[in-house]
């Protein structure tokens, strides 16, 4: 188990090399005014999904990579509360929690709970590429979890068809750089794929949604991974979740391991 919490420290703070392979789209041709109105309703129904969720728990097994290495899999444990509070526990074998990771809205928080390691950050300018090497934020990371996606601010939208399947809803800024590609599956309704990129066009990281499952009346994440071009990434596969569950603010705050002498 020694062994195991080494690598999984070191796959959370070291750095990979390149990676690419996203799905080739066809050039896109002028909007006419019936594409806009479904571009924008699409949109909107994306923002409505699973509105009503504000909290949320689960359990399951997250397995991190790095390219051309080998990859490393350990228990996982979260609770989140919409927009932005999250806590996530990497497990041991027996359980017990290796590192922790938190936000309550205004700060961040990293603690390693074998050498108490801790770290604190102003969560406006926080995300976790110190820590796995992908700048996912943690509010992002409570959309995927609460089955929505993080929508960046644009101000075009156009939509155009995917050569492989389906469909891509392509937002950019007013600059007209690309901030954030949506694909969906043939009859629009799934999201399968999403990327996100900075102001220059550099891919950021990209999130794939290996399915859902129905959970009460919310549609949650089932199986989801998320990956950077370096090589790094992980996947989360759920075996457990719980809607609309009790939380207070405690939950999302970590404090500095005390060490009896």
């Amino acid at each position: 188990m020694k062994h195991v919490t080494i690598l999984l420290i070191a796959v959370f703070f070291s750095a990979c090399s390149s990676f690419t392979g996203r799905i080739v789209e066809e050039p896109p041709e002028l909007l006419d005014k019936a594409a806009i109105i479904e571009v924008n309703n699409l949109i909107s129904t994306i923002r409505l999904k699973n509105r009503n969720l504000k909290t949320f728990k689960g359990i399951g097994k997250i397995t991190f990579w790095e390219e051309d290495k080998k990859s490393i899999a350990s228990g996982i444990a979260w609770v989140g509360s919409d927009p932005d509070m999250i806590r996530i526990a990497i497990l041991n074998i027996s359980g017990q929690p290796l590192l922790s990771l938190a936000n309550d809205g205004q700060w961040f928080y990293f603690l390693s709970h074998t050498d108490n390691n801790f770290y604190k950050k102003r969560s406006s300018y926080s995300n976790l590429k110190k820590a796995i090497q992908i700048p996912i934020k943690p509010v992002e990371i409570v959309s995927l979890l609460a089955g929505r996606i993080p929508l960046y601010e644009y101000h075009a939208a156009n939509i155009i068809r995917n050569k492989e399947q389906g469909y891509v809803i392509v937002l950019k800024k007013r600059s007209g750089n690309v901030i954030q590609k949506i694909y969906l599956n043939e009859d629009k309704k799934d999201i399968k794929k999403i990327e996100l990129f900075d102001g220059n066009e550099k891919l950021l990281y990209f999130v794939v949604i290996d399915s859902l499952q129905k959970i009460n009346k919310y549609h949650v994440p089932l199986k989801l991974s998320v990956s950077s071009d370096n090589g790094n990434g992980f996947k989360i596969d759920v075996y457990k979740y719980w809607t609309d569950v009790s939380v207070n603010t405690s939950m999302f705050v970590l404090t500095k391991q005390k060490i009896d002498n």
